[in-house]
């Protein structure tokens, strides 16, 4: 089983150098290291610079939106567990939508990531709905796969959810 390695983002354009500006919008891509499995180059690219990249050039890219200030972090794996869980059970309240709930699973299991919970194994894709493929650590029995549609958010819309999470509780 590979455990993916990428690194962090460092706040500023990898084409021209310059800082970005709080607010700004720019792109999050991913190369594969040809010399290493599992290993990922991250690029942040600014707008700007973006369109002059080649099409095909990365094996996965995402907007995000620059911001100085910390982000806040979900650090209760239980409490993520169990919005994890409840967000791919079927609602009998119609309180959520579908798409609130895709999206309460896809940033819970984002956190569970952060904590080491899941472990992201790949992507599948179904037309164009791209899903992400996860699995617990363990072997055996205790090992478990779980399939997580991945609603296209960008870093807005993820925080925008993460303040949304507890509504599930």
């Amino acid at each position: 089983m590979s455990e993916f390695k990428i690194n962090r983002g460092q706040g500023k354009c990898s084409v021209t150098g310059r800082a970005f500006a709080d607010g700004e919008k720019y792109f999050v891509a991913l190369s594969a290291d040809p010399e290493h499995e599992g290993v990922f180059s991250r690029v942040d690219i600014c707008a700007e610079a973006w369109e002059r990249q080649s099409p095909g050039a990365f094996i996965a890219f995402w907007p995000a939106e620059y911001s100085s200030k910390r982000k806040p972090t979900l650090m209760d794996p239980e409490l993520l567990w169990e919005i994890f869980h409840r967000a791919r059970q079927p609602q009998t309240d119609e309180k959520f939508t579908a798409d609130d709930l895709n999206r309460f699973a896809y940033v819970a299991a984002l956190g569970l990531m952060r904590l080491k919970k899941l472990k992201l194994q790949g992507t599948r894709r179904a037309g164009k709905t791209e899903y992400l493929l996860f699995d617990t650590p363990g072997k055996g029995k205790d090992k478990q796969s779980y399939e997580v549609l991945n609603p296209a958010l960008d870093e807005h819309g993820v925080m925008k959810v993460e303040e949304r999470l507890g509504d599930l509780i």
